[in-house]
């Protein structure tokens, strides 16, 4: 028996601790009165009570919604998909940043030509097929090449080996774009905060600021978010925003090297500049037609060139709109048509002439020194590093939108507007949880939380009311008259709400006021008129009271019980 009363003496003690952890409250509402703005706190549990006029200030857990979110969503399996969908983009950021890394090496060595540099970017390929974190995909990736080089051995000349190469390492920048926004769906679900009216004829929806839009009689959804990752899981996406925005850094620094290398070798076309000033010097040797084909053929070229050095100067190379290497074929195309002409047409004439041959000598110079900055511009990954620079911008964007400010602080419920509304009709609040693909035709929300409140004038207010009473003249002496006697009555009752007590408001309901009444006292059939105070119980079914007859200057007191309904042609009870 003792040994018994012990065991249960400890499981009372360790109950407490043993019990799980009470749940956070989705909701927090507050009622603002619409006269004296006093805030008053709504309870959590049971049926609330609330004025009828007031406003509801919903306030809503961002917390508490993300567990809720993860107890639905199953934790253990949304975080094994979270844990390696984010692995897999740091790893491909990861492997950007060590290319990058390469390159800009590269630029940034002292160099004693400027189209060195090639060599340099061709000895990358050493390192990148040397380093651990790139080795697999680069023997991939160089093995794919050679596979397609010996199905087409021309393939060769239209596309180098180290470009091909960056092409298939840049190809996974697409994709974490995709894999964030399928990581963004994994880890959202809508929240929704809806308010309902019930009353005796069904009910309404009513209109949540901040939650709801409501136009032309119809109900909006606004996007409101909760993420469902904890907040480990936040900072390394954090984290992956940094690393983004730091490869964002590094491919822009080596955009802006390649253009300072690109102005460092465009000076090397300084014969293109002579040439107009020797073909004047020419002009005696030259016949006039060929004299205007020459130099409307330097004019093109130089146009190109100026537009080149321009927008090199002006524009940004990360710039959408922007192609280096476009801009750079239009120049090449007219240079060359610059170098035919003159070759096609000088070479016929005597060369006696020195100034003719300088412009033979410009022409062959101008074309060596457009291939050496063609093989450059051609060789340089500059698609490659602009595609990751705005590829990563976009990433660091799509980062930031993992946010659970996208819910807002706070709902306004205004019950003056939201129709025609009785005492004792019922609000019901629902917090939701939406996933994906949810429609009208197909609804698989979830409730997380709903609170109900019954609306009430909870400050004072006047109800008339109609009714009869059983009067006694307890002063006048008629030995043949009734004790009691009826008599019409009309009543103007105040009466006060109560914030805690339905029995109160739904049973007891008391009223005070004044009240009026025409009875026929000294029984002539002309009636008197009556006024007095009147209490009333119970909905004003029970009443009692005290009042003059100023007909007869004789008192009386009264009992009612009115009925809590309408008779046919008769407002008995209820009228208003």
């Amino acid at each position: 028996m003792c040994r018994s009363s012990f065991f249960l003496a400890i499981a009372l003690l360790a109950a407490p601790f043993l019990a799980p952890a009470q749940r956070q409250s989705i909701l927090t509402i507050e009622e603002i009165s619409r006269n004296s703005g006093r805030v008053l706190p709504v309870p959590e549990s049971g049926l609330a009570i609330v004025d009828i006029n007031s406003k509801l200030r919903i306030a809503s857990n961002p917390e508490a919604i993300r567990a809720r979110a993860l107890e639905l969503a199953g934790k253990a399996q949304l975080d094994r998909e979270l844990r390696d969908k984010i692995n897999r983009i740091e790893r491909v950021l990861r492997e950007q940043e060590r290319l990058v890394f390469y390159i800009r090496q590269a630029i940034e060595t002292p160099q004693r030509q400027p189209d060195s540099l090639l060599m340099l970017l061709r000895a990358t390929m050493r390192d990148i097929g040397a380093d651990t974190l790139l080795r697999a995909r680069y023997n991939q990736y160089s093995r794919e090449y050679t596979d397609r080089l010996r199905a087409d051995p021309s393939l060769r000349e239209r596309e180098d080996r180290f470009l091909y190469i960056l092409g298939r390492y840049s190809e996974t920048l697409d994709s974490l774009r995709g894999e964030l926004r399928t990581l963004e769906k994994t880890a959202r679900v809508r929240f929704s905060l809806r308010a309902f009216r019930k009353d005796r004829s069904g009910g309404m929806r009513l209109h949540i600021e901040n939650f709801d839009l409501f136009e032309q009689g119809q109900f909006y959804e606004v996007e409101n978010w909760a993420l469902m990752i904890n907040p480990e899981q936040l900072q390394q996406l954090q984290n992956l925003q940094s690393l983004a925005s730091s490869l964002n850094q590094g491919s822009e620094k080596a955009l802006q090297d390649f253009r300072d290398k690109l102005f460092q070798m465009l000076p090397a076309l300084a014969c293109l500049e002579q040439f107009p000033t020797e073909l004047r010097l020419a002009s005696e040797t030259i016949p006039a037609d060929v004299r205007t084909i020459l130099d409307r053929s330097w004019n093109d070229a130089r146009q190109q060139l100026d537009l080149l050095r321009n927008e090199l100067t002006t524009l940004s190379l990360t710039a959408d709109a922007y192609d280096v290497k476009a801009r750079w074929a239009a120049l090449r195309f007219h240079a060359d048509s610059l170098y035919h002409s003159t070759l096609g047409n000088l070479m016929a004439l005597p060369q006696t002439n020195a100034h003719v041959r300088n412009l033979l000598q410009c022409a062959e110079q101008t074309r060596t020194d457009i291939e050496r900055i063609d093989r450059f511009i051609r060789a340089f990954p500059e698609t490659y590093l602009r595609k990751v620079y705005l590829a990563c911008d976009e990433l660091a964007n799509e980062v930031l939108s993992f946010d659970l400010a996208q819910i807002p602080e706070t709902g306004l419920l205004d019950l003056a507007y939201t129709g025609r509304r009785e005492e004792g009709d019922e609000l019901l609040i629902q917090a939701l949880l939406v996933p994906e693909g949810d429609t009208a035709t197909r609804r698989r929300y979830t409730v997380i939380e709903e609170r109900t409140a019954v609306m009430t004038v909870t400050g004072p207010r006047a109800v008339p009311r109609v009714g009869l009473m059983m009067a006694n003249p307890y002063t006048l002496q008629q030995p043949d008259a009734a004790q009691f006697r009826f008599t019409p009555s009309a009543a103007l009752l105040v009466k006060f709400g109560s914030r805690r007590s339905h029995f109160y408001n739904r049973f007891l309901d008391p009223g005070i006021g004044i009240v009026t009444a025409s009875p026929d006292f000294s029984l002539d059939g002309i009636p008197e008129f009556g006024a007095g105070l009147a209490a009333t119980l119970f909905r004003d079914i029970a009443s009692a009271g005290w009042c003059w007859n100023f007909g007869l200057n004789k008192p009386f007191y009264f009992l009612g019980i009115n009925l809590p309904f309408n008779l046919p042609g008769m407002p008995v009870g209820t009228a208003r």
